[in-house]
């Protein structure tokens, strides 16, 4: 019996011995896949109007952290930085061997569009959050039939400065043979604005300016040049 017990007693140890170098192995694995000890390098942010600098220090995240800072606390990260900043909407963080991707979206009102006859507002991403109707303080967007197409049109609108958000009441998304990604905006003074989505942001800036030397409403063609024409 006491030889049974020995027996026991040692194939008992041994299979705890097994399971505890296995155990060490996968933490080792783990370890290795892991990297906790290495540095962040880079920290790339995406977030509009708001400032790297700003991002980083209500985040937490810059170079030279390390990755077990990061690492499954991407959540409490975003969390941490919306409570932070009241500037931000929506933010998410993204860990890629050394570097953290940043996307942050800002509280301004890129405008409002309709879908299935609900209202969303648009923030600096295009994100869209319901609404009762427009409040007349940003563009109602129509004629969109992509969600990248709108995105890309609130980041550009987001980009201006609030006297010209506010001055434009429609964004109408009209390709046509000669621009693929045409856009007609109404304004709100009267004048019919013809831009191209991609140099949007850049050439609404002078708007102000070209349409304060136009004597009669009219339309600013903005695609490939500048200029303008009275309607008649």
């Amino acid at each position: 019996m006491q030889d049974v017990g020995q027996t026991i007693l040692i194939k008992t140890r041994r299979s705890g011995f097994l399971l505890s170098m296995v155990f060490l192995a996968l933490v080792a694995i783990i370890l290795v896949i892991w990297q906790p000890w290495q540095k962040i390098t880079a920290v790339n942010v995406d977030a509009g109007n708001i400032t790297t600098e700003s991002i980083e220090h209500d985040s937490g995240i810059k170079t030279g952290i390390y990755r077990y800072q990061i690492f499954f606390q991407e959540s409490f990260l975003q969390q941490k930085l919306k409570h932070n900043n009241g500037k931000i909407s929506e933010v998410k963080i993204k860990l890629s061997g050394s570097t953290v991707n940043i996307e942050a979206a800002e509280k301004i009102n890129a405008g409002f569009i309709q879908n299935n006859k609900v209202w969303y507002q648009l923030d600096s991403a295009g994100n869209q959050s319901r609404v009762g109707q427009p409040d007349g303080q940003g563009p109602v967007y129509t004629g969109f039939k992509q969600n990248t197409q709108i995105k890309r049109t609130a980041r550009a609108i987001s980009a201006l400065d609030r006297p010209i958000r506010q001055s434009i009441g429609e964004i109408i998304f009209s390709p046509d043979t000669s621009n693929s990604s045409r856009l007609i905006l109404m304004m709100k003074d009267g004048n019919t604005v013809y831009a191209s989505q991609g140099s949007l942001a850049d050439k609404m800036r002078y708007y102000s300016g070209i349409a304060s030397q136009m004597s009669d409403p009219g339309v600013v063609d903005l695609q490939f040049g500048s200029f303008s024409y009275p309607y008649k």
